[in-house]
């Protein structure tokens, strides 16, 4: 009896409270008690640097930027870079040299939206597309647009960073779309195309006499390579009614002499006999040999 009272009358120790802190050693993490799906309780070890980064960031962490950019398609994408190149100017050379250069083949796709938006822009009419005023000034803008993309791409690749082979694939492409454009039926409003014609016919006879001035540096074409050249130029000669006469006759003079169209501009180092020598191309490429 003595004992049981003893029993009873026994105080409850520190370790049976149900309050009493777990103790860990200074050099353990945290544990976080868990309740796994068999019921019982086991301890996980806590990245107590992760929890801390993910307290204080989780309720302030910014939506990836590429994220949304990706959401984007290429029109929002452009107007967003026009806008901030109008916001802030000075960032316009930092995003020029970010952006890769254009070559033949993606300004190619390029164009082609810009001719497919022209297209778009015609009328409905169940007879076909008008060639009448009305048509045109519904289809100009579209018209101003495709010009100023040819003009503004032959001005990149006319520059002294492209070599001549390059150019040339330009130019022929950019004639191939320009023969393409609208005859109209009032002779004022061929203007735009007229002016196109005036302008590559301009970057044609400086890229002829770039292309001469790399020679007598050391440069070599093939005579195939400027045979093609020489087709193409005269080909949208005659598609132009012309257009590109006075780039026909910078190109005989400086360049004429390789596939044999052309008296070598230099006899004392080229020899008399030249042209007889070199495999002549068809008389009909330029038509009269000079």
């Amino acid at each position: 009896m003595e004992a049981t009272a003893r029993g009873r009358k026994r105080k409850a120790s520190p370790e049976d409270s149900d309050d009493t802190p777990m103790k860990t050693s200074p050099s353990t993490p945290p544990r976080l008690l868990q309740l796994p799906e068999n019921g019982s309780f086991q301890t996980q070890e806590v990245d107590r640097e992760y929890l801390a980064k993910r307290t204080k960031t989780g309720n302030s962490k910014q939506f990836p930027m590429s994220k949304l950019l990706a959401t984007l398609d290429k029109p929002q994408l452009l107007a967003l870079i026009n806008n901030l190149i109008d916001a802030h100017p000075r960032i316009q050379s930092e995003i020029e040299s970010s952006i890769p250069r254009p070559t033949v083949q993606s300004v190619t796709s390029a164009i082609a939206v810009l001719e497919k938006k022209l297209q778009d822009s015609f009328p409905y009419s169940k007879f076909g597309p008008s060639r009448d005023d009305y048509s045109y000034n519904r289809v100009k803008p579209a018209i101003v647009e495709l010009s100023e993309a040819l003009e503004d791409y032959a001005a990149h690749f006319a520059s002294a960073q492209e070599f001549p082979t390059t150019t040339f694939s330009y130019l022929h492409l950019a004639c191939t779309v320009a023969h393409r454009l609208p005859n109209w039926d009032r002779e004022d409003n061929n203007e735009i195309k007229r002016h196109l014609y005036i302008k590559l016919c301009e970057y044609w006879h400086k890229v002829i006499v770039d292309a001469a001035s790399k020679m007598s540096q050391g440069k070599i074409y093939g005579q195939a390579v400027v045979g093609e050249w020489a087709r193409n130029l005269a080909q949208h000669n005659q598609e132009s009614n012309g257009a590109f006469q006075p780039a026909v006759e910078e190109f005989k003079s400086k360049l004429g002499w390789i596939i044999g169209i052309h008296p070598p501009p230099n006899t004392a180092k080229y020899g008399t006999g030249f042209s007889h020598q070199t495999p002549m191309m068809p008389v009909s490429v330029f038509g009269r040999r000079s």
